[in-house]
């Protein structure tokens, strides 16, 4: 009997231990399962993407123009236009020129470009020859006018109002300023100045000067307001 007992004894000692080992696999299975769900569920997520462009980008432009007026119609007429274009103005010449002869005309400038610039300009004649009796003034603003003619040996040019900036100055083949102290000169986007010029040959020439001949050549750089 007492062997009987302790059978059933230890029978239900172990059921009971089935039952009680059992519930930590099934809870530590359902926390695996609770677990898996949420490590799954965390690999999705909104995404949203927005764009936006500017206004066009446009490069700048920068074009310092020459004009002379005409002397049959009195227009403006605009050259060297574009990028580092040259310019010959026939209206600024004296042929047959006399000792005390001169000419003179109006230089026009305008930027045309979209860039505020700045401008330089040197003055030489391509020769000596005529070296030191060759001289020109330069007035900011001012108006030519001539008179005279190469038959009567009395053309006399002028510059009237403006601001001097070259006066009496001899030409030669060494460069010079012609604005003042050589300081540059701003011109905003389509701003247009007027300079006149006048060249002579001074009544003290010698007669070893026939026959001679030179050209005025004026370069005159611009380049945007800041740049160095």
């Amino acid at each position: 009997m007492r062997d009987t007992a302790m059978t059933s004894h230890d029978g239900r000692l172990r059921s009971t231990w089935r039952v009680v080992a059992s519930v930590p696999v099934r809870l530590l299975l359902s926390l695996g399962l609770v677990l898996g769900f949420a490590a799954v569920g965390t690999t999705a997520y909104w995404a949203d993407t927005a764009t936006f462009t500017t206004g066009k980008i446009e490069a700048g432009s920068l074009d310092l123009q020459l004009g002379g007026r005409d002397p049959v119609t009195g227009e403006i007429r605009w050259e060297a236009v574009g990028l580092n274009q040259s310019w010959t103005y026939s209206v600024m010449q004296l042929d047959n020129v006399s000792p005390g002869e001169s000419v003179s005309m109006e230089l026009h400038m305008r930027n045309v470009g979209t860039t505020p610039l700045t401008f330089t300009a040197v003055g030489t004649s391509t020769t000596n020859d005529m070296n030191p009796h060759l001289s020109a003034t330069t007035m900011l603003g001012g108006t030519a006018n001539n008179v005279g003619t190469r038959e009567a040996v009395n053309r006399t040019g002028t510059c009237t109002g403006g601001t001097p900036w070259w006066t009496n100055h001899v030409l030669s083949t060494t460069g010079q300023p012609v604005t003042p102290n050589n300081t540059p000169i701003r011109m905003n986007a389509n701003e247009s100045i007027r300079v006149c010029m006048l060249a002579g040959l001074s009544s003290a020439a010698p007669n070893s000067f026939q026959g001679t001949s030179t050209t005025i050549r004026v370069v005159i750089s611009a380049k945007q307001v800041g740049a160095p």
